[in-house]
């Protein structure tokens, strides 16, 4: 059985020996995103080592086009270009302009061109017959194939692209994207779901006939890259002898959108029908590209918080574009008041660090930790290094990686890489700063983001109980001090041995102050008492600025779209600020997220589900819905969504020992989820039991407790990454792979085994 692959070196010999390649044309159809991108660049240095082995003769100059839906997009692209052309040969060797695109300094031509996957209806349908008609004989990758060809190569003799490759994600523009068509359609007529099953399968028929026609007359090799939409996170199942699948919606970006499901079944369907025309497709298992990390750049506001805006013709956000961060509305949880929200305009904000990843927009170090973790997912520079060589040297003859034209890419260690990026100081510090955001809107369930956030206030108030106050220079100049930086070099990481000592009640004490204070002032409670205000006015200047920066990152988290739920004096309270994320709604009163709750409650009721009290209907969400929550109790959740009765499944627990009695009923390998300070600790405790146990002469052995890094001594150090990928795993939220225990256990603290010595007969049990 041919199981082994033809090197690739051997590939790249024999190709610059032959020259036979040197005049080749690519094009990445959606090639500035992670995949594509990537790909475009893996292919770039696969062509200029090919050049170190044969010099091309003068007129060798390989094409490798580009396309993208925007001028931005071809702009992030272009940095991308020269940050990595510039890493290869220095600064002095940025690729010179020409025409549409660039020469590289070996000869390479990148050539950017605009395009958008769409249908241009040539005017507005009169029917909805027409409509569909319309949309069936468009064909617009093979249209801008042909119209690339005819005005760039008019003087060459015809000749096929050697290859076109697609990294457009077309389960998701199914299952997003077709809002265009649909609101054209409905000018026409009122819509029935029979005419958007009609609209979807036209647009895909006009797909597939559009790589029918690529295939057979435009190019030798077409290759489709795309996932599974939910990143290999189901389980299969079988029942009365049938097999399906369970998605566990529990866990992903879109937790609570039934649209998934639709891009599960869109990938699944796409990768047959290409495959039967002769199209490669490229399934990921999962694939979240870092094909740009950002330095203090600003993050664009999510599109869809964008549009509830734009249709609410809300000035909630002031109008800006991006997030800011602003004081958040204080309400209280059970008599919010009626008044209408007002939010400041606030300041931009700007992670140290921010990952730009393809369709998945923004996200964070701790993001991209968790979900690599959990998930396995591939990266995407093995991905684009696949979809590179198979277009330049078609498959491998000996063991193909697209058998009957579909490569089902799996998870593999290559995402180590990834890991090894992550762990570079500058961005590990990130997550155990506290000051930064652990989380974004655009990828991760709301119960992701609020864990993330949660673990970031800990964080924070570790680092302000331990901070070095007299490590100010009474007489520093104010105008140079960083208090972002003096905050970070001067106290404490959090460790999982800083814990043992913890408390609930001292805890919750703590915690309110930080989640309710309104000035900067507030915290001082929160510092050590060694320092004495008034002595030194610049000290005490310079004390606010650390103390108004904290409170900035407190205000970060509602700002990004994750209220606070905490107690003061007995009562529960809400901080939000004008999009709350869990309930997907913008918070333009007082009692909006109230109001919410109690409508989906009846409408709960309404579709006959056994009664549940609306307080249990809310601590779901509070629960499971990614509320940061902060309240000195334990909620144990044991539903994914509300579309079933919650009677019973959603419990209130107030004590560590009733928490593990109420673990130890529920069902093993099961869904459960956690909110609450009594939860959390006995969470991070439990996990601190595990990691602990870890012993050197054991080697491997001890799998998943050498993930967690250790300091210089010996500590172990609170990554929130890693400890979100502990927590999803211990939630019964891991990927399946058969492997998965290598990564952590199922629940908070292990199940001991029975002691059964007395119980064996003959045994004498001392």
């Amino acid at each position: 059985m041919n199981y082994k692959k033809q090197r690739l070196g051997t590939k790249l010999r024999r190709a610059a020996q032959s020259g036979a390649r040197y005049r080749d044309i690519h094009v990445f159809i959606g090639g500035t995103g992670a995949v594509g991108g990537t790909a475009l660049l893996q292919m770039l240095s696969m062509y200029e080592e090919m050049m170190t082995i044969r010099r091309p003769e003068i007129d060798d100059v390989p094409i490798l086009v580009t396309t993208g839906a925007t001028s931005g997009e071809l702009q992030s692209f272009t940095r991308r270009l020269f940050r990595f052309i510039e890493s290869r040969d220095g600064v002095l060797k940025h690729p010179r302009r020409v025409a549409s695109g660039y020469l590289t300094p070996s000869g390479i031509f990148i050539a950017l061109e605009r395009f958008r996957l769409t249908f241009d209806l040539d005017g507005d349908p009169e029917t909805f017959e027409s409509l569909i008609k319309k949309v069936s004989s468009r064909r617009p990758i093979s249209d801008f194939l042909k119209s690339y060809q005819s005005k760039h190569f008019q003087d060459r003799p015809a000749t096929k692209f050697r290859s076109v490759i697609i990294g457009i994600p077309m389960p998701s523009l199914m299952a997003y994207h077709l809002d265009h068509l649909t609101e054209v359609a409905r000018y026409v007529r009122e819509l029935t779901a029979e005419d958007i099953e009609a609209l979807r399968q036209a647009f895909r028929r006009a797909f597939r006939e559009d790589l029918t026609e690529i295939n057979a007359t435009l190019a030798e090799e077409v290759l489709v890259a795309h996932t599974t939409a939910v990143g290999g996170m189901y389980d299969p199942v079988i029942e009365n002898g049938k097999h399906s699948r369970q998605i566990r919606l529990g866990f992903s970006h879109s937790a609570q959108d039934e649209k998934l499901i639709i891009k599960q079944q869109e990938a699944e369907e796409f990768a047959r029908e290409y495959a039967s025309i002769g199209v490669k497709v490229l399934v990921t298992a999962a694939a979240i590209g870092i094909d740009e990390v950002r330095i203090r750049a600003e993050i664009p506001l999510h599109f869809q918080i964008a549009e509830m805006l734009r249709e609410a013709n809300s000035s909630l956000a002031g109008g800006s574009k991006v997030i800011r961060v602003y004081k958040p509305l204080l309400v209280s949880l059970d008599t919010p008041g009626s008044a209408v929200a007002s939010f400041a305009k606030g300041e931009p904000l700007r992670p140290a660090y921010s990952i730009r990843s393809g369709e998945n927009g923004f996200f964070t170090v701790s993001n991209a930790d968790a979900l690599y973790r959990v998930m396995r997912i591939a990266s995407a520079s093995e991905l684009g290094l696949v979809l590179a060589t198979v277009g330049i040297f078609g498959d491998d003859p000996i063991s193909p990686w697209f058998r009957n034209n579909v490569c089902y890419y799996t998870e593999t260690d290559n995402s180590r890489q990834v890991f090894d990026l992550l762990n570079q100081p500058p961005l590990l510090k990130t997550q155990m700063s506290g000051i930064e955001p652990l989380a974004l809107q655009d990828l991760g369930s709301s119960k992701h983001q609020g864990e993330l956030h949660t673990l970031s206030l800990l964080i924070l108030l570790h680092r302000l109980r331990t901070l070095d106050t007299d490590a100010i220079d009474p007489y520093i100049d104010i105008q140079y001090f960083d208090p972002a930086h003096f905050f970070i070099e001067h106290s404490r990481p959090l460790m999982f041995e800083d814990l043992e000592t913890w408390h609930v009640d001292t805890l919750s004490e703590e915690i309110q102050i930080l989640a309710a204070a309104e000035t900067a002032q507030d915290l001082l409670t929160l510092i050590p008492k060694r320092y004495h205000s008034g002595l030194f006015p610049l000290r005490d200047k310079a004390l606010t600025r650390i103390l108004e920066r904290v409170l900035q990152s407190v205000w970060m988290i509602p700002s990004i779209g994750s209220p606070l739920v905490f107690e003061q004096n007995g009562r529960s309270f809400i901080r939000t600020g004008y999009f709350a994320a869990p309930l997907a709604t913008l918070v333009s009163r007082e009692d909006s997220i109230n109001n919410w709750l109690e409508e989906n409650y009846q409408c709960h009721l309404a579709r006959g589900y056994e009664a549940c009290t609306f307080e249990g209907f809310r601590d779901f969400y509070l629960c499971a819905g990614g509320f940061v929550d902060l309240r000195p109790v334990a909620t144990l959740c044991t539903a994914k969504n509300t579309n079933v009765s919650l009677k019973g499944k959603v419990k209130k627990i107030f004590s560590e020992d009733e928490l593990r009695k109420e673990l130890l009923q529920i069902e093993p390998y099961s869904f459960f989820t956690t909110s609450g300070l009594i939860a959390l600790l006995f969470r991070l405790k439990s996990l601190y039991g595990y990691l602990k146990e870890a012993m050197a002469e054991l080697g491997t052995l001890h799998e998943f407790r050498w993930q967690m890094p250790r300091d210089a001594n010996g500590h172990i150090l609170l990554v929130p990454g890693a400890v979100e990928a502990f927590r999803m795993v211990s939630e019964g939220l891991e990927k399946a792979t058969g492997t998965e225990r290598l990564d952590g256990m199922w629940g908070y603290e292990r199940r001991r085994a029975p002691e059964r010595w007395e119980d064996i007969p003959g045994l004498d049990p001392h």
